[in-house]
């Protein structure tokens, strides 16, 4: 089977939710001597993307990588949904030049041109919108616009592709809002690497220690946070770790608060993961993030908010669901995991945990993939 993947990029090369799962695709769609095609830009990396460095001698041989530099445009209100077409434009003309291939897995508006021009080269087309943030609850003006300016392309791609990827859960219900058959939907989890997956938690003891990973973006919830964190702090006992670019202007000074910056290799993410106790993931919208995967994988019940595919991952038995943009609700939740017993606690960071190592992993969600593409195409 030959499988083209066209994607806005591949992790680390370029650092997103969507670039980490083209890269595990890519990664065990090739482990399992699946040939993929794989057309990807290196957007802002100082990395050398023509070595892929990140995959084994193995791997390469059922690889074949073209890097589509990304078109440059001038700003103008929606720069960056032009730039999208233009990029798309590229990457159609570059899958031309490749060859027959079994199936196209089209990342966010990466099949957009193909389908204008409506020459899919014999293959069908499934494309992987991940998060359907355009569709989800907005944290202000600015969201709102976006969203509005994103909607006409991707429910253009929905509506032309033959195929639909999906987390499951909400992000199902939201592509049946925009006219998708339920026959055409491929419902495929998110997942993460086995040596991701910690051999045991480590018991609770003392205070309470809390952990965001993310980007300070508005939709991520962290504003929120913030102010739950400084209502709390002094009334309640616990420590918050912050992972990710968060300026230094914008960082709560309080005791008991560390910010550690942008974290990439594992294994120190790792440690700041298996030294905490629950991770909060407070998203106005989301698919299934990744954050909660490795999370969960290092022994961490979760506070999350109930978007996306989230609830799939999250539920009482791990942690604690809750509405997006709901202070109360997240300070509440924040309570509870600070007041119930370490063997509570643990026994839902154990949970959790399991869930991860029986579901999650990309090995087993890397067969379910190609599973699913055979019956697609007949194989």
């Amino acid at each position: 089977m030959r499988i083209a993947l066209l994607t806005n990029g591949i992790w680390p090369y370029v650092i997103g939710g969507m670039q980490k799962h083209s890269y595990f695709l890519a990664k065990y769609l090739a482990r399992n001597k699946v040939e993929v095609v794989l057309i990807h830009t290196n957007q802002q990396s100082q990395l050398d993307i023509n070595k892929l460095e990140y995959f084994s001698d193995e791997e390469k041989k059922y690889l074949t990588a073209y890097v589509v530099p990304t078109p440059q445009t001038p700003y103008f209100p929606g720069h960056y949904v032009y730039r999208s077409y233009l990029y798309s434009k590229a990457v159609f003309n570059c899958l031309k030049q490749v060859g027959n291939v079994d199936f196209i897995i089209a990342k966010s508006t990466t099949a957009w041109y193909m389908f204008r021009k409506g020459d899919r080269m014999g293959a069908p087309v499934g494309i992987n919108i991940h998060g359907y943030e355009f569709m989800q609850r907005k944290a202000n003006f600015r969201t709102v616009l976006e969203g509005w300016m994103l909607k006409w392309p991707f429910v253009y791609v929905n509506n032309k592709a033959d195929y639909v990827f999906s987390y499951g859960g909400k992000i199902t219900e939201l592509i049946r809002k925009l006219g998708v058959s339920d026959n055409k939907i491929i419902e495929l989890p998110a997942g993460i690497e086995e040596d991701w997956i910690a051999d045991a938690i480590k018991p609770t003891s003392g205070i309470r220690r809390f952990v965001f990973v993310g980007r300070f973006e508005r939709r991520k919830g962290i504003q929120e946070l913030q102010e739950v964190i400084k209502k709390l702090h002094g009334y309640l006992c616990f420590e918050f770790h912050f992972i990710g670019p968060i300026p230094e202007e914008l960082q709560l000074k309080l005791p008991g608060v560390k910010y550690h910056g942008s974290i990439r290799d594992k294994e120190p993410l790792q440690q700041v993961l298996q030294a905490s106790h629950v991770l909060v993931c407070p998203s106005y919208a989301e698919g299934m993030p990744n954050v909660i995967l490795e999370g969960m994988a290092n022994g961490c019940s979760v506070i999350a908010t109930d978007v996306g595919a989230v609830n799939h991952l999250v539920d009482e038995t791990v942690g604690w669901l809750i509405p997006p943009a709901d202070k109360n609700q997240l300070e509440d939740a924040i309570r509870k995991a600070v007041s119930i017993d370490d063997s509570e606690l643990d026994q839902l960071r154990k949970n959790g945990l399991q869930r991860i190592r029986d579901q999650y992993t990309w090995d087993t969600i890397a067969k379910s993939t190609i599973a699913a593409l055979q019956e697609r195409i007949g194989a």
